[in-house]
């Protein structure tokens, strides 16, 4: 018997065991193991992924070139920050900076991660206060437990509690960072901006607000919920991803010219990781300059997602193209209904512990503007039946 032989069996025997299958996603489908499925597990929020009319053009602009486009080597820091990432840095700086009309800084990530989990830490010291949401993101809960900083979390979207702490506990420390998500990966639903915003002015806080499924998706240009509040300029660093509705790799951040300078001199995510490829950062911007006119796209995503909602009857939630149902049983239940699904051809992962807290496991549909109206309609309809008309837990 091996050295974790009873530990793996624990998770298979509660319904927790997770394994790496490979897969391959075009548009709104899925293939594994031979079978095509319906897929509402991508993150391909635009449908960019299957586009390979703007891959020909990317790679078109390419032919010819002379410069090195392909590994990185090292990390930026140690010479590798190639023209790629200045380019795309200083493309995107430019776009907040005019949606905001207050100069803005932007630094590449490798990965969404990478960015959540080194920043506030670096920013963050020792005799600061760091108060989160509470279904904030893992990388975000993995950057509490880094910091050097004391954290506390408060209930989810619950601002009067936020006001109540940051009232009672002020005058105990340095600096206060208020860190949450603009669309909250798991139940779809937003953040207050304006609120976070005149509780940061209140306390004087440093207010870091994470827009990874937000970015492409919201507002005229797809800059992200914080953009489209018209508050962007208050608001201290947001972080998009551009694995997402980008269709691409790596994450930035935006914030002031001296926030970005603190990150770079102590953000340990950016220091010793080694760069993105500069190829990846020239399809980033490439394809972010498409993305700010894909106003029909967001509205059908918007749409599909709003008649998938009306369709369970009850049972979903969220406010944005992703849709928790939950499933009452726990998470044994939540994998026979993604079984199920799964059987008649929706693939829809079971969503379960420590993703999400214990009684909430839940499905998560998550749509893309490859989908059609029909296609939502009969995920819905299938999703009804096999959850017994779609119970809340």
């Amino acid at each position: 018997m091996g050295r974790f032989a009873d530990r793996l069996e624990s998770l298979r025997r509660t319904g927790t065991y997770r394994s790496v299958e490979n897969a391959v996603v075009c548009g709104a489908k899925i293939c594994k193991n031979g079978r095509k499925y319906a897929d509402f597990s991508s993150n391909d929020y635009l449908g960019l992924s299957s586009r390979v009319d703007l891959q020909r053009e990317f790679f078109a602009e390419q032919a010819g070139s002379n410069r090195f486009l392909m590994g990185s080597l090292s990390s930026r820091l140690l010479g590798c920050n190639s023209f790629a990432h200045a380019d795309f840095e200083d493309f995107m700086g430019g776009v907040y900076s005019g949606a905001c009309g207050v100069r803005r800084a932007c630094l590449l990530f490798n990965c969404g991660y990478h960015a959540n989990s080194g920043i506030i830490p670096a920013l963050a010291a020792s005799g600061d206060l760091v108060v989160a949401d509470r279904l904030s993101h893992a990388s975000l809960i993995d950057a509490l437990r880094l910091t050097d900083a004391k954290w506390m979390r408060f209930p989810h979207n619950d601002i009067d509690r936020l006001d109540e702490i940051l009232e009672k506990r002020r005058g105990e420390f340095k600096d206060i960072y208020i860190v949450t998500e603009s669309v909250f990966s798991m139940d779809g639903d937003f953040c207050d901006i304006e609120r976070l915003v005149a509780l940061k002015k209140k306390y004087g806080a440093f207010l870091y607000i994470d827009e990874a499924h937000s970015f492409g998706i919201f507002g005229e240009r797809g800059l992200g919920r914080c953009a489209d509040s018209g508050l962007l300029g208050e608001i201290d660093a947001v972080m998009c991803t551009l694995g997402k509705a980008a269709a691409s790799e790596g994450a930035f951040a935006i914030c002031s010219e001296e926030t970005r300078e603190m990150i770079v001199n102590k953000c340990r995510t950016f220091i010793f990781s080694t760069a993105l490829s500069p190829i990846a950062a020239m399809w980033s911007k490439f394809i972010c300059g498409k993305i700010f006119s894909m106003g029909e796209q967001r509205r059908h995503l918007m749409e599909i997602s709003e008649i998938f909602r009306r369709a369970v009857r009850g049972a979903a939630g969220g406010d944005s193209q992703i849709v928790p149902a939950r499933v009452a049983g726990g998470a044994a239940a939540a994998a026979a209904v993604s079984g199920a699904m799964a059987e008649a051809g929706f693939f829809v992962p079971a969503i379960r512990h420590p993703t999400v807290p214990k009684g909430t496991e839940r499905l998560r549909f998550s749509f893309t503007a490859a989908h059609s109206a029909e296609d939502a309609l009969a995920a819905a309809s299938a999703f009804n039946a096999f959850a017994g008309g779609g119970r809340l837990a």
